[in-house]
């Protein structure tokens, strides 16, 4: 069912990305999520359900691919991290990691520009 909507590639990449444990899952106490990535360059944040109503888009991701190939182009639903995320959650195959309120803080707050 995935082909039918995506690529062959990003589904493979999805699937090496799950293999190679590069999706974490970091758990607040208070039950909150947060997950990160490792990519091949980088480390990238995804937000795999946005609750905004008023948008096309239902996922979110800091890798560049997402901002062209989604957000600009339009030629994919999401970027092979956010299939990732999507598939290693809902395979419980997420490295879960315990995180203070104050450490996720900071972890957000590197994602904004003052």
């Amino acid at each position: 069912m995935l082909r039918a909507l995506l690529p062959d590639t990003m589904i493979i990449a999805a699937l090496d990305i799950i293999d190679r444990e590069g999706v974490v899952k970091y758990k607040t106490s208070w039950g909150r999520h947060h997950y990160e990535v490792m990519g091949t360059t980088s480390t990238y944040t995804v937000f795999p359900h946005l609750d905004v109503a008023s948008t096309a888009v239902s996922s979110y991701c800091t890798c560049p691919s997402f901002a062209f190939a989604v957000l600009i182009s339009e030629n994919h639903l999401m970027c092979k991290h956010v299939l990732a995320v999507c598939l290693a959650d809902r395979w419980s195959r997420c490295v879960v990691r315990p995180i203070e309120d104050d450490d996720l803080l900071l972890k957000f707050a590197g994602h904004v520009s003052p």
